[in-house]
C-alpha cells in the first residue's frame, strides 16, 4: 500500500519534478554503492595485507624460536661432556685450598667456553647438589645464591625433566644491576647413576629473544601490532612492546597472558614452537588497522555530500531547460485553439505534458495532420538513409586502420607492450576475417594459436609454452578455419591450475597410411579422468546435422564460443564421417586432443 501511494504521488507530479527526482536518484544510488564498495574493499585489503605480513612474521619468529631452543638445548647438554665439571658438582667440598682453586679454575674455563660460543648469554650459573652457586656474568655483577633459591621459578625448575625456559622475571638476585627483566634457560643435571647433580642456568635479555625487522617495527608502530611468546601456562617470555621500549617489562612480570577480556576487536594469529611448549602470538588491534580507512570514509562522505549538492543543482538546471519549451508549447497551442495563430518555438514532444494537450491538439488536427505526417515520415526516411549510409561505411578495412592508429598511439607514448598486443590482435583479426575455407592452411592456424598464446602470456606472466612439432608438409595442408586456437584455449582454461608452474602445450603430427594426418594437442595441465574423457567423446559423437536440439543452444558451446563440439561438427561436415575429434587423458598428467584431417598431396 505504501509503495502504491508513492507511485501514485510520483504519477501526479509535474514533469519538472519527475526529472529532478530521476536525475537525483539515478546519480545518488550508484555513488553510494560505489563508495560503500570501495570502503569495504579497502578495509578488507588493509586487513588481509596486514594479517598476511603478521602471519609471515609469526612463522619466521617460530622458526627462529625453534632454532634458539635447539641451540641452547645443545649448550646446556655440553656440561655432560665436561667430566671434571660433573665431578665438581657431584663431589664433596674440597679439603684444601689447592683443590678449591683448581675446581674454580675448571668452572671458569667452562664458563668462558660457553659464553664465547653462545654470545646471547648474559649470565651462566651452575648450582651443585648441595646448593653451592658458581656463576659468571658479562657485566661484572654478582648473584646472591640465597635470593636465587627463594625465587618461585627456581623452585619449580627443580622438577623439570628436560630443557626449560622460564617466563620473564626480575633481576633482584643480582647485586648491582637489579633493574629490568630476564628470562632463564636451564636444565636439571643428573649423574650417570640417576642421582641429582645440580642445575645449569642461563640468564638472557628478553629483548634479544626475537630480532625484530625494520619492516615489523614500522608496521608495528603504525598499527600497534604486538608479538608475544608465552609458555603453556601463559607466562610471558617475550613481548614486542617491551622489547621496543613502548611498555615496561615490570608490569608483565608474573602476568598470565592473555589477560581476561583480551582478544576483542583484534585479529589474532598464533603458532606453537618447541614441540608445542611455546606459543607465538601476534595481535593486531582493529581500531588502529581501520583508522586510515575511517579517514578515507570521512573524506568520501564529504565528497558524496558535495557531489549530491552539485547533482541537485544540475538536475534543477537541466529539468528547467527541458520543461520550459514544453510549457511554452502548451501556451502557444492554447492560443491556436482560440484562433490566434502564431509561430511555435522549436521543441520536442513528451508523454507527460503533451498528453494534457491532446484534446486541444485534436481541434486543429484536420488542418496540420498532413503537414506533420509528411514532415515526420520524411524525417524517418532521412534518418534511415543516414543510418544505412553510416552502416555501409563500417568494414574490416576501417577496423584494421583503427587498430593500427591505436597501435601507433601506443608506440608514440612508448607503451611498447600495449602496441605489441594491438599488433598481434590486428593480425589475429586479419587472419580470422581474411581467410576463407579454401585458402586457410595449418600454418595459419598455428600462427593464430601462437598469437593467442602470446596475448595470454602477457596476461599470465609467461606461464604458457607452445611447442609446435609439425613438418612443412603438414603446415602447408589446407584446413577449415578456427580449429587450433579453440583447442589451445580449452587446454589453458581446463588445464592451467597451478600458477606456480608453466603449462606446456605440444602440437605434434602422425601421418597415417590412409593418407591422412593425425594432429595431437598435448598439455601437462590438470588431470582429466577416463570417465570424463568418455563422456566428452560421447557428446562429440552425438552430432545431428538436421534436427533442432534446444539443448545445444544452451550447452557449453553457446557460452564458450567455438568449442570442441563445434570443431567436431565442422570436421565431419567438411571432410566426412571418418574425420573426427577425440579427447582422452594423458599417461600421468594432462589432456590429449586428437583430430584427423586429409593430408595435402
Amino acid at each position: 500500500m505504501f509503495i502504491q501511494n508513492i507511485i501514485h504521488r510520483i504519477g501526479e507530479m509535474k514533469l519538472r519534478n519527475k526529472l529532478i527526482i530521476s536525475y537525483f536518484v539515478a546519480s545518488v544510488v550508484p555513488i553510494l554503492l560505489i563508495s560503500l564498495t570501495i570502503y569495504q574493499l579497502s578495509a578488507k585489503s588493509v586487513e588481509d595485507a596486514t594479517s598476511e605480513f603478521a602471519a609471515m612474521y609469526v612463522s619466521q619468529a617460530t622458526m627462529n624460536l625453534d632454532s634458539f631452543v635447539e641451540r641452547h638445548d645443545q649448550s646446556t647438554k655440553s656440561v655432560f661432556l665436561e667430566e671434571d665439571i660433573m665431578e665438581i658438582l657431584s663431589g664433596p667440598e674440597p679439603d684444601n685450598m689447592d683443590e678449591l682453586i683448581n675446581d674454580r679454575a675448571a668452572i671458569q674455563r667452562f664458563f668462558a667456553r660457553i659464553t664465547t660460543t653462545y654470545t646471547d648469554i648474559d649470565t651462566v650459573m651452575l648450582v651443585n647438589a648441595e646448593g653451592t652457586l658458581y656463576h659468571y656474568t658479562r657485566a661484572l655483577d654478582r648473584v646472591s645464591a640465597e635470593e636465587l633459591e627463594s625465587r618461585t621459578w627456581f623452585k619449580q625448575s627443580r622438577n623439570e625433566k628436560r630443557l626449560f625456559l622460564t617466563p620473564v622475571h626480575d633481576r633482584s638476585y643480582y647485586s648491582r644491576n637489579k633493574e629490568g627483566a630476564a628470562f632463564t634457560v636451564g636444565r636439571v643435571l643428573w649423574n650417570f647413576n640417576g642421582s641429582y647433580a645440580g642445575m645449569i642456568l642461563l640468564d638472557m635479555n628478553p629483548d634479544k629473544l626475537i630480532a625484530l625487522s625494520d619492516d615489523f617495527r614500522l608496521l608495528g608502530n603504525k598499527y600497534d601490532i604486538r608479538l608475544i611468546i608465552t609458555n603453556p601456562e601463559g607466562g610471558i617470555l617475550y613481548h614486542s612492546g617491551a622489547a621496543t621500549g613502548k611498555v615496561s617489562w615490570d608490569p608483565l612480570i608474573g602476568q598470565v597472558y592473555p589477560p581476561e577480556g583480551s582478544g576483542k576487536d583484534e585479529i589474532i594469529l598464533s603458532r606453537t614452537a618447541n614441540a608445542e611448549q611455546l606459543l607465538v602470538r601476534a595481535e593486531i588491534p582493529l581500531n588502529k588497522l581501520l583508522a586510515k580507512i575511517r579517514s578515507i570514509k570521512h573524506v568520501t562522505m564529504v565528497s558524496i555530500i558535495i557531489s549530491l549538492l552539485f547533482i541537485f543543482l544540475i538536475s534543477v538546471l537541466f529539468s528547467y531547460r527541458i520543461t520550459k519549451p514544453i510549457i511554452n508549447l502548451r501556451r502557444s497551442m492554447k492560443q491556436v485553439e482560440m484562433g490566434q495563430y502564431s509561430l511555435l518555438p522549436a521543441g520536442s514532444g513528451s508523454h507527460d505534458e503533451i498528453n494534457g494537450l491532446v484534446q486541444s491538439y485534436n481541434k486543429m488536427i484536420v488542418v496540420i495532420k498532413e503537414l506533420i505526417e509528411d514532415v515526420y515520415i520524411a524525417g524517418l526516411k532521412r534518418k534511415q538513409a543516414q543510418f544505412l549510409a553510416l552502416q555501409s561505411q563500417i568494414n574490416p578495412h576501417m577496423l584494421y586502420n583503427t587498430l593500427e592508429s591505436i597501435r601507433m598511439k601506443a608506440v608514440v607514448k612508448q607503451q611498447n607492450d600495449i602496441a605489441e598486443m594491438i599488433k598481434i590482435l590486428a593480425r589475429m583479426f586479419r587472419l580470422s576475417m581474411g581467410k576463407d575455407r579454401d585458402s586457410n592452411l595449418v600454418r595459419h592456424e598455428v600462427e593464430y594459436a601462437a598469437h593467442y598464446i602470446f596475448l595470454q602470456n602477457i596476461r599470465y606472466d609467461n606461464r604458457f609454452i607452445l611447442d609446435v612439432q609439425l613438418s612443412d608438409r603438414v603446415l602447408d595442408t589446407p584446413v577449415i578455419p578456427l580449429v587450433f586456437q579453440p583447442i589451445v584455449e580449452n587446454s589453458i582454461k581446463h588445464g592451467f591450475r597451478n600458477y606456480a608452474r608453466q603449462l606446456h602445450i605440444r602440437i605434434e603430427e602422425h601421418i597415417l597410411e590412409s593418407g591422412d594426418v593425425r594432429i595431437r594437442f598435448i598439455d601437462d595441465g590438470g588431470v582429466l579422468t577416463e570417465q570424463q574423457a568418455r563422456d566428452i567423446n560421447q557428446q562429440l559423437q552425438r552430432i545431428n546435422f538436421t534436427a533442432y536440439d534446444p539443448e545445444e543452444e544452451n550447452g557449453p558451446d553457446t557460452e564458450q564460443g567455438i568449442g570442441l563440439r563445434n570443431i567436431a561438427e565442422r570436421l565431419k561436415l567438411q571432410y566426412g564421417e571418418r574425420y573426427e575429434l577425440v579427447i582422452y587423458a594423458g599417461d600421468r598428467i594432462g589432456t590429449v586432443v586428437e583430430l584427423i584431417i586429409p593430408l595435402a598431396g
